[in-house]
């Protein structure tokens, strides 16, 4: 098969997944533990981002953003702009300073998510000095980084198993 047609039948695999880890994440009550829900398709985003490089980073980082500004009440845009540079920098990361591992994609994962989640917080709720924000902070924001990065290094295997049979040289 020729690798242009690969990689056609490969990016509609990760786009098709991205939507079912997007319809598994907004089902309500599924995987939800204690009322915090990870947000599964930041690492798989990022896990692209890691083995297809840059270019495809900043797409599949708008693309995630985009749809998790859809189920969310945020402006829309916000989260794509922000996965968009997020996962560039990952793959910039990964492709000159870091190697490709689950325990680097388990910390970028991490490192991102608190950035988001953080600024998330500043300008929707402590910005506007809401009572009890420090509840908010200690029992949704930061469980929710701590839950979408423990399920990050599953992630990151799944990409790493569809670059490997798709990509010619797959970054290790």
């Amino acid at each position: 098969m020729k690798q242009a047609h690969k990689n056609v039948i490969k990016w509609i695999i990760y786009v098709v997944l991205l939507l079912l880890f997007y319809t598994l994440q907004t089902t309500p009550g599924l995987f939800q533990i204690m009322g915090v829900k990870p947000v599964l398709i930041v690492p798989f985003a990022l896990c692209i981002a890691i083995f297809e490089g840059e270019w495809a980073g900043a797409f599949i980082g708008i693309l995630t953003g985009l749809l998790w500004d859809v189920s969310s009440d945020r402006l829309f845009g916000y989260n794509g702009l922000i996965m968009m540079i997020a996962c560039a920098t990952v793959a910039l990361l990964i492709m000159y300073l870091m190697r490709a591992n689950w325990l680097n994609a388990a910390l970028l994962c991490g490192g991102v998510m608190l950035a988001q989640q953080m600024l998330d917080f500043l300008f929707y709720y402590a910005m506007w000095g809401y009572a009890g924000v420090l509840q908010i902070l200690l029992q949704v924001t930061l469980p929710t980084v701590v839950y979408t990065t423990l399920l990050s290094p599953l992630m990151f295997l799944l990409v790493r198993k569809i670059a490997s049979k798709f990509n010619e040289v797959v970054r290790v």
